[in-house]
């Protein structure tokens, strides 16, 4: 449409200043008379059908080849030409005429009629606009693709369509379609996988949306895209190029587009939709500039481990010393064969000592203190070591804090492994029941301090609120079942006092628990 208008301007402004130096500031058709009119009128596209409010573009009219254009607006006869087309008003619904002759700068032409209706929207729609390769026949399923829209009597009466198609993008052709053609169009003469695109648009009813369909020519078999395997490049290299093309022609794209020059990667070649074709894979090998070996240790006295000829990254080569020692720490150098990328790698190697951690002792917080803590001590010729508390996990620290009340198992670890760990059970930490419920179910009914169970000559007193002694138990008893004299006691807060041994010096112990039922 702008190629057109550029046209019709560049036509008319011409014509207009042709005219202007042969008749001196006046073009009228008067003025021409004298001369013979043996020039055709332009070619025009008429009737116009244009949307109410529709924003409008100036008419184009196409001259015969080597003439130019004179625009004279809506006057017929008479009236002063012009090299600028007119843009149509969309305000009002009904017709108006334009006119526009042509001239070879001699002679003048007749006045070509252009017609614009102007039409209001009445709510028009196209229905069903679709590919429908069910109507196609055999022999043209794979040469032929079928555009199919429904009719609208109810909004577009007529059933009069315009429409415009491309194949590929190519040059657009352009056709009509009506009730006695039926509301579809077949194109013929495709090849398969190549693709249409087609839009249509009520003829007479300008306000009624245009639609746009794609259709496809079904590809009758997919054949596999070869292309020259790319040889490995060096880590770092200048990347090499995708083919856009496969060696039989097939157009596509990469996924990923563009060689990653860091890592072995592989890449997809998808084909363009119109190519009949699968896709392909091609994978570029990137070697590496780098063996990449890491450093590592061993425990002294262990065996030695070979170093490998071949890296982690499949470089083969040799080492400098060849073998590892096992005894003193020491550095090792790799050198890759000949006809590699990478270079030269040196590794450490550190030799750790070995049996480091003999023993450890522990310490636990005083019995029913408010943050028990067990304290491990590791007796070591030196190291670093990892401390667990029954099945936990590892720490650093050899304390463990707000350690719950009874039988514990503490390990400790070489963190180099160069020594075997060590565990140590039945460390004990001694703490009282904060409550108990005496309700029979089987379980926590029946209070007491078992963690000093192991000693005989401890005994517990118990109390009520108001001081009033109700029971004695032994840590090695059942305990205290939470009655006084054969009858139930009320739920309610009670004291006791423990009489027990601790490093071998008798402790007193006093606090309070709770009943609840």
């Amino acid at each position: 449409m702008k190629k057109n208008l550029l046209l019709f301007v560049f036509v008319c402004l011409f014509g207009f200043l042709l005219s202007f130096n042969l008749f001196a500031n006046t073009v009228n058709e008067a003025s021409f008379k004298a001369y013979a009119i043996a020039v055709s009128p332009p070619v025009v596209t008429s009737p116009i059908y244009l949307c109410q409010n529709s924003i409008a573009v100036p008419l184009t009219a196409t001259p015969s080849t080597g003439n130019t254009l004179i625009c004279y607006g809506t006057n017929a006869t008479g009236g002063i030409g012009s090299p600028f087309a007119p843009t149509p008003s969309t305000t009002v619904v009904g017709q108006t005429s334009y006119y526009v002759s042509e001239t070879d700068g001699i002679s003048v032409s007749a006045r070509s009629r252009i017609i614009v209706n102007v039409v209001a929207d009445n709510g028009a729609t196209i229905l069903n606009f679709k590919c429908d390769p069910s109507q196609i026949a055999t022999a043209d399923k794979y040469s032929s693709v079928f555009f199919d829209w429904s009719n609208n009597p109810t909004s577009i009466p007529d059933n009069l369509y315009s429409y415009t198609y491309t194949i590929d993008g190519g040059a657009p052709v352009s056709g009509t379609a009506d009730n006695t053609t039926g509301s579809h169009v077949q194109i013929f003469g495709m090849s398969p996988g190549q693709s249409a695109t087609m839009t249509i648009s009520a003829t007479l009813h300008p306000c009624a949306p245009p639609r746009t369909v794609t259709c496809t020519v079904p590809c009758l078999t997919l054949s596999t895209p070869t292309f020259t395997q790319i040889s490995p490049i060096c880590e770092g290299d200048t990347p090499p190029v995708l083919p856009s093309s496969s060696i039989e022609g097939f157009d596509g794209t990469w996924s990923p587009s563009v060689v990653d020059n860091t890592a072995t990667t592989t890449y997809v070649f998808t084909p363009n939709a119109n190519e009949c074709a699968r896709t392909q894979s091609m994978t570029i090998m990137v070697n590496p500039d780098n063996p990449g070996f890491s450093d590592f240790s061993i425990c002294s006295g262990t065996t030695a481990p070979t170093l490998a000829n071949t890296s982690p990254s499949g470089v083969t080569g040799t080492w400098n010393p060849p073998t590892v020692d096992d005894v003193n720490s020491d550095s090792y150098t790799f050198t890759p064969d000949a006809g590699q990328c990478a270079t030269t790698q040196t590794i450490n190697v550190t030799v750790m000592p070995s049996n480091m951690l003999v023993d450890f002792d522990w310490t636990v917080s005083e019995a029913f203190a408010e943050n028990q803590k067990i304290t491990v001590s590791a007796i070591t010729a030196g190291g670093d070591y990892l401390y667990q508390l029954d099945d936990g996990p590892l720490q650093s620290s050899p304390v463990f804090e707000y350690v719950a009340s009874g039988s514990h198992s503490v390990t400790v670890t070489d963190q180099t492994g160069c020594s075997m760990p060590i565990t140590k059970t039945g460390i004990m930490v001694v703490n009282y029941p904060k409550y108990f419920t005496p309700n029979n179910d089987g379980y926590n009914d029946y209070w007491n301090i078992a963690e000093l169970s192991s000693q005989p000559y401890a005994y517990i007193r118990i109390f009520d609120r108001y001081g009033k002694f109700l029971k004695q138990i032994s840590p090695n008893g059942a305990g205290w079942n939470g009655t006084y004299n054969g009858h139930y006691v009320p739920a309610d807060d009670y004291w006791f006092v423990i009489h027990y041994l601790e490093n071998d010096i008798v402790k007193e112990f006093k606090s309070h628990f709770s009943l609840k039922r």
